[in-house]
């Protein structure tokens, strides 16, 4: 069976993302600012449950919960929407809204695997980590069967 590291780092290798998988902390050290077009999946360390068939003699899934950043880097100075009337230059228009369809290809590309997706959500984040990046706190739940490949 393969885990959900090896899943969502494969899916952000075909999309050009740069994957890194972790505890929040060690995350967090990441230099975001080097360059500003990177696109970083930051996946902290994920929840792992068995499923047993109903005699309880052979796990027949995987279920995993947890979250991911999907960011960029941030221009501290940008207003978040429209406080200086120039929507068109905010936090939100330059590095969350590209992000919601990043992510939503990175969930249809999920479910086009045959994992099961249970959850598949977001929040905005801004200037979120020391790194001082922009973009989408992710959370999952994810069932994967055991004749997964």
């Amino acid at each position: 069976m393969t885990d959900i590291v090896h899943i969502l780092r494969n899916l952000a290798q075909d999309k050009n993302l740069h994957y890194y998988y972790g505890k929040k902390a060690a995350l967090n050290l990441l230099d975001g600012t080097l360059e500003t077009d990177k696109i970083f999946l930051l996946h902290e360390f994920t929840n792992r449950k068995s499923e047993y068939n109903s005699s309880g003699t052979k796990i027949t899934a995987a279920n995993y919960e947890g979250k991911f950043f999907l960011v960029k880097h941030a221009d501290y100075d940008l207003p978040y929407f429209a406080e200086r009337n120039t929507p068109e230059t905010s936090k939100y228009t330059t590095n969350i809204a590209p992000l919601l369809s990043v992510f939503e290809e990175l969930g249809n590309a999920l479910a086009c695997t045959g994992a099961e997706v249970a959850q598949w959500d977001n929040i905005d984040v801004t200037d979120a980590l020391d790194a001082n990046m922009d973009g989408l706190l992710c959370s999952y739940k994810i069932r994967i069967p055991a004749t997964y490949e």
